[in-house]
């Protein structure tokens, strides 16, 4: 029998009473402040040795440093404790793999800490080029020994992949758009990571998939989701959303995620992908783990939209990866092969959000029964039943596609025709995904026990003709597009004026990449970026405001401190100027790190 046995939370350390140490060696410690640090404090606490880590929530960090005695008598410090991993240990179970999480970034320490194991008898697989991963074969014992390196912030299982088992082309708007723009695809490079592929498959030979990694024979799973994205459309009803654009294929667990992301993006490489799509992930959940974390490490240093499955419990417990704040998490809804809407229900059959701080997940959802795609029995053979969030993520993530080429084209800075390179010309992660949530279709709904409700659907189903319609109506131009070109410190704020015929809804949409969080935290979200729309007459609208039981935003409410999407969604808007307004809050770990300045950026869409 394998029972896991829970972390305790770094916020419970906070809270005790435990008295301030000095110590003669470098340990690890919760270091808490009074308020978010200003730069001049951080360049005092480096000067002190104090080597801040990851922040776990309310002013607190899990840092390195030996004067804790110095440190504890800074006026801007409330509080000085120890800190030591508490592993989440796979009980009666033997070995297992364990994902190891450091206090910081460092290569010093991640080989330090690899030579330990390997002391320990434990088994190094992959040290990551993050310099903040090390996968390992541990037993509990090893596990427990490992987690009081002071380098070490968490320790947490994880499981071997497992996967997340027409109409969707005229419903998402990929067939409008072909017809009006001639967007198939043309230049757009994106990844599937699954199980294996058959890459003979007759739908595959006008574009050959492109193999980052060996293939595989388990390819059942794989050819489907693929096809979903890249078939070229031999039988037309199997035609893939991007039929013109160029596949790249992954097999899932064949090592180093981090490295194998960068050489995604990497601008000099074979692959120039401008997003992933995955269909599987490490076993159900509800919490955010060392998996989670690692995504968020990834989309942040790497800035490529991660497309991810929800799951398919019906219930909240979902793939860790899809609690990551920073990726493109995707649920379902069964559509029951008719084109129509009004029939559709989530039916307890998709995973679930909220996150276990709150945050609403999954982002967008989709189709999750009776999809037309490719099959792996033959080279020409075909399925009509794919579904599940396997089958929603590929047709969101392919719609994504169609977004980058679109942007590449102009449609959204003066008008089609640029035919500037897809990959170079990208957008960031953040404001493809803003724009993807602002755009959606919602399903309408009443109430946070409805079977559509937010939780349920996320912001809604994709739709690249909302995208396109929209900036055609602007004359070529969206109300407010911000690509993460605003910068924001702890206190700012920027403003946005709207004018409002009064006519259609306002729609304002707020992204934003994140540093990742700390598993140990109660918290995922590291910084704290609100937003705020106020109405002619001085009625204010916050994020996220009201949006949790309907579809449209209540005025009032206070600031949203957990998501990193946020919506104002005003159905009926009183004609005038309205104010669009981005305040950092808190910004207590560098989200823009272009800049020495410790700020943030974000992604901001009015529509």
């Amino acid at each position: 029998m394998r029972t896991i046995l829970s972390a305790v939370s770094a916020f419970a350390l906070i809270s005790g009473a435990t008295p301030a140490v000095a110590a003669p060696v470098e340990g690890a410690y919760l270091l808490q402040f009074r308020d978010t640090l200003s730069d001049a404090q951080r360049h005092q606490l480096k000067g002190l040795g104090v080597r801040l880590g990851a922040f776990v929530e309310n002013g607190t960090y899990v840092a390195r440093m030996k004067d804790t005695a110095r440190v504890s008598r800074l006026n801007y410090v409330r509080g000085v404790h120890p800190f030591e991993a508490q592993p989440k240990v796979m009980a009666l179970s033997g070995a297992a793999a364990y994902l190891i999480t450091l206090v910081e970034q460092n290569a010093d320490d991640q080989a330090a800490v690899a030579d330990a194991l390997k002391a320990l008898g434990a088994r190094v697989d992959t040290i990551s080029a993050s310099r903040e991963h090390i996968l390992a074969v541990l037993d509990a014992g090893q596990a427990a020994k490992v987690a009081k390196l002071p380098a070490v912030l968490a320790v947490d299982p994880v499981s071997a992949p497992e996967t997340d088992m027409a109409i969707s082309r005229e419903s998402s708007g990929a067939n409008y758009v072909e017809s009006v723009g001639g967007y198939r695809g043309q230049g757009v490079r994106g990844e599937v990571m699954d199980g294996g592929l058959r890459a003979t498959h007759q739908e595959f030979r006008a574009k050959p998939p492109v193999l980052h990694t060996a293939n595989s024979t388990n390819n059942s799973h794989g050819t489907s989701t693929y096809g979903q994205i890249f078939a070229s459309g031999v039988s037309a009803p199997q035609r893939g959303v991007l039929p013109e654009g160029q596949g790249i294929f992954a097999v899932y667990n064949t090592g180093d995620r981090y490295a194998h992301t960068a050489q995604l993006v990497d601008p000099a490489g074979q692959y120039r992908a401008v997003f992933q799509s995955n269909s599987w992930g490490d076993s159900l959940t509800t919490a955010y783990t060392s998996v989670s974390q690692q995504m968020d490490r990834i989309v942040f240093d790497h800035d490529i939209l991660i497309c991810q499955s929800q799951s398919n419990a019906g219930t909240r417990s979902s793939r860790p990866q899809a609690w990551a704040k920073n990726v493109l998490s995707v649920g379902g809804h069964y559509h029951y092969n008719t084109a129509s809407r009004a029939d559709d229900r989530w039916n307890s059959g998709a995973s679930i959000g909220p996150a276990a701080d709150g945050r609403i997940k999954p982002e967008l959802s989709n189709f999750y029964d009776r999809i037309d795609t490719t099959s792996s029995t033959s080279d020409t053979s075909y399925t009509a039943s794919f579904g599940g969030t396997s089958g929603a993520t590929p047709i969101t993530c392919g719609n994504a596609g169609l977004l980058f080429q679109m942007w590449a084209d102009g449609v959204f800075d003066g008008g089609p025709g640029k035919g500037r390179d897809v990959f170079t010309a990208r957008p960031h992660a953040a404001t493809a995904k803003a724009l993807l949530v602002n755009t959606a279709d919602q399903h309408p709904f009443s109430g946070t026990a409805h079977d559509q409700t937010r939780t349920h659907q996320g912001w809604g189903t994709v739709s690249v003709r909302n995208l396109y319609d929209r900036a055609k109506a602007g004359g070529w131009k969206l109300p407010v597009l911000v690509n993460e070109t605003d910068l924001v410190t702890t206190g700012q704020s920027r403003k946005y004026a709207v004018t409002s015929t009064g006519q259609t809804p306002l729609r304002a949409t707020l992204a934003y990449t994140d540093p990742a969080g700390s598993p140990t935290a109660a918290k995922a979200t590291v910084n704290d970026l609100t937003l705020k729309v106020t109405a002619p007459d001085g009625t204010v609208y916050y994020g996220n405001n009201g949006l949790l039981a309907g579809n449209w935003s209540t005025p009032g409410g206070s600031a949203n401190t957990v998501d990193t999407v946020e919506n104002v969604l005003v159905q009926a808007p009183a004609a005038g100027t309205w104010t669009v307004e981005v305040i950092a809050t808190a910004v207590n770990v560098d989200g823009h790190r272009e800049t020495t300045a410790t700020d943030a950026d974000y992604a901001l869409v009015v529509s």
